[in-house]
């Protein structure tokens, strides 16, 4: 007689501490894409918790072809278009909670407000909301795909991997979305040129 085996679809104990660990590691970045493609914290909280849920029944179909935090943002993807679409949105919702101001550049390390110019400090600021306002008028692949790509710094593959799109069509977004953004930040920079 042999031992009874765990239920199906359960995941291997190993599997759940990777996964754990992959969320640890990779959280941040899981809800920033779900609160990119739903522009609702909660909603993306919820494509978070329910991408993570998914991924420990599926973690013994997880064959390895892409990391596991590729794979997790492919799910949070997935999950987030789910939920849009399971509350009648079809299109993302405007920004509602902007960051406070000076966030971005304690996140991104640059230099305190104090120690740089005013003139400089108001044309970053200025650049921001020009470059927020023209992220909304283009399209919403576009937008994520640039997001993913210029802000995130991912490869084109993974990029390609997550949205499960072809790498050519990833580059033919990415490149629409900069070309329309080139034309609708131009006046910005003209004028800053001055």
């Amino acid at each position: 007689m042999t031992a009874p085996s765990a239920a199906a679809g359960a995941p291997h104990p190993a599997n759940r501490v990777a996964l754990s660990q992959a969320l640890v590691d990779h959280g941040d970045r899981l809800y920033s894409l779900a609160l990119r493609i739903t522009r609702d914290r909660d909603l993306a909280a919820d494509a978070v918790q329910e991408a993570f849920a998914t991924a420990l029944q599926r973690a013994s179909g997880f064959r390895g072809e892409s990391s596991l935090g590729t794979w997790l943002h492919r799910i949070v993807y997935t999950k987030s278009i789910d939920l849009l679409r399971a509350r009648g949105r079809e299109t993302p919702l405007a920004d509602e909670d902007k960051a406070p101001p000076g966030s971005e550049e304690a996140r991104v390390g640059g230099a305190p407000t104090w120690s740089r110019p005013p003139d400089e400090i108001l044309l970053g600021a200025e650049t921001r909301a020009a470059l927020d306002h023209a992220l909304t008028q283009i399209t919403p692949m576009q937008r994520l795909v640039f997001e993913l790509r210029e802000v995130e710094g991912r490869d084109i593959e993974e990029v390609a991997s997550i949205l499960d799109l072809p790498p050519g069509t990833v580059r033919v977004h990415l490149h629409r979305g900069r070309m329309r953004l080139r034309a609708l930040l131009a006046q910005h920079f003209r004028g800053a040129v001055a």
